[in-house]
């Protein structure tokens, strides 16, 4: 029997969705920055220069949570039956984080505690997380006051941190290899960038070491911060073989693409035999970029953050399914080796690295990527922009799909995710990403058991845009317009 007598409104969860396109210009970026700030700690004064009696409080503890020490000075009281002087006391509350000064009286209560008396009371605790300071001969009065800007460590070791833009490079300090790299990120784009830094070593070894545990610590650059690395590198680091094939490893975890620069003064050789250690999410960077230093100097630096930032460009200017090669690159002088360009001949140094899977630059009106392919061998993922297709495609369809998981399993559910899937397909052709794509059920795995066991099976495809690597004009010599200009006099 109808409990209700009128009319009510149920809201129906079932139907196709929107499905959102990942964030695809996020790098994700290893490195050294050995003067970086160990953050700001909590500070409270109180006084006046006018009066002589300023006291500054500095929390020894570190960061934020200087913020929440608390100091309250209170005036000494003397015993009325015996009338003596008292002196300035301090006495921690490490529960509260709270530090308590009985200001030094006369023996008619009058104050007459000092600076000086005040920060020697305060040294004198044990345990007490703040310190005190001050030298005037003012009288200090009562007060109450809690700490503030205390600031966290803005780069702790090994932990991801997003940044975009210039806003926090001076926390970096200018030693190591991060303020440099985002430095020239920044050039092309100002890119949103998760940042790992590791600790600077003197030994090889033990530089090798932080630098792996660091590169690890980008697979949860996305429970940290948010955001997922699609492009990773470690400039000055990478030309190690063993920091780049851990780059390669955890593009494969992200669904990013590794770009990794050679040594300096690598020759072709050289790099071609390297590349065959490098796979599918892989690109080898051959040449380094000349640019000025701070100091107005003319160096030679890797070239896999200006990589890194012209990709990003690219992904926002034109979109994720455009390759960078053939792009100019911002802000670079020269390069280190120049590779011989000769438009159309197959045996020039620039053609022979890329036939090998392994990018350059070229001056042509300016500096330009020179590359489209990863170190894949499998023609079918060769192509970074291919590649990088997939991955937005599959994650993104992924992602939202975990709406329609713990569902009814039936056609209703199943239709709603074909006609999701549809539509971002024609969504990704309106946009020009990609040349079809459709999905649709497995008639063969969707059994009677495995519907039973809540496993349904969807198939899709999806048609990538390779990028346009050789356009072959093909041109002959045709005497008939002579003898038509002829018969036409």
């Amino acid at each position: 029997m109808a409990q209700l007598h009128g009319v009510e409104t149920i809201e129906i969860t079932s139907g196709t969705i929107a499905v959102t396109t990942i964030q695809t210009a996020i790098i994700g970026l290893v490195g050294t920055a050995p003067d970086a700030s160990a953050g700001t700690p909590a500070t409270g004064t109180t006084g006046t220069p006018i009066l002589d009696n300023v006291v500054n409080f500095t929390a020894t503890i570190a960061g934020r949570a200087g913020n929440v020490i608390t100091v309250q000075a209170v005036p000494g009281t003397p015993d009325p039956e015996t009338p003596e002087a008292v002196e300035t006391t301090a006495a921690w509350d490490a529960t509260a984080l709270r530090l308590t000064v009985t200001l030094g009286c006369d023996g008619s209560g009058v104050l007459v505690a000092t600076p000086e008396e005040v920060a020697a009371a305060v040294l004198v605790i044990d345990g007490v997380k703040l310190s005190a300071s001050g030298k005037g001969n003012g009288v200090v009065a009562p007060f109450n006051l809690q700490l503030s800007g205390g600031e966290d460590e803005p780069f702790p070791l090994n932990t991801p941190v997003a940044i975009v833009g210039t806003t926090m490079l001076s926390r970096l300090g200018d030693n190591g290899t991060l303020k440099q790299a985002l430095n020239e990120i920044n050039d092309q784009r100002n890119a949103l960038t998760v940042v790992v830094r590791v600790s600077k070593a003197d030994e090889e070894a033990a530089q090798r070491v932080a630098v792996l545990a660091g590169i690890s610590a980008l697979s949860s650059a996305k429970s940290v911060t948010t955001y997922q690395p699609r492009i990773v590198i470690a400039p000055g680091l990478s030309e190690d073989d063993a920091v780049g094939k851990a780059l390669e490893t955890v593009a494969g975890k992200l669904r990013a693409v590794a770009y990794v620069d050679c040594i300096s003064g690598a020759t072709l050789q050289e790099v071609v035999q390297r590349r065959q250690s490098y796979g599918a999410r892989t690109e080898l960077l051959r040449p380094r970029v000349q640019v000025s230093d701070t100091d107005g100097q003319l160096v030679y630096r890797p070239y896999s953050a200006f990589a890194a930032g012209l990709r990003a460009r690219i992904d926002y200017e034109k979109g994720w399914w455009w390759s960078k090669s053939n792009q100019d690159i911002n802000n670079i002088l020269g390069v280190e080796q120049i590779d011989e360009f000769i438009l159309g001949e197959e045996n020039c140094d620039a053609n022979l690295l890329n036939m090998q899977n392994i990018s350059t630059i070229i001056r042509r009106a300016g500096f330009k990527h020179w590359g489209n392919r990863l170190c894949a061998t499998d023609p079918q993922w060769r192509f970074e922009s291919v590649r990088r297709t997939a991955d937005v495609i599959e994650e993104s369809i992924q992602e939202t799909m975990l709406e329609y998981v713990d569902r009814p399993l039936d056609r209703e559910n199943a239709d709603d995710i074909i006609g999701t899937i549809n539509a971002y397909m024609r969504q990704l052709v309106g946009l020009g990403a990609i040349f079809g794509g459709r999905a649709w059920l497995d008639e063969e795995l969707n059994t009677a058991e495995s519907l039973a066991a809540g496993v349904l099976y969807i198939n899709y495809d999806f048609g990538p845009k390779s990028p346009t690597e050789l356009i072959s004009l093909r041109v002959r010599v045709n005497n008939n317009y002579a003898l038509e200009e002829m018969l036409a006099a």
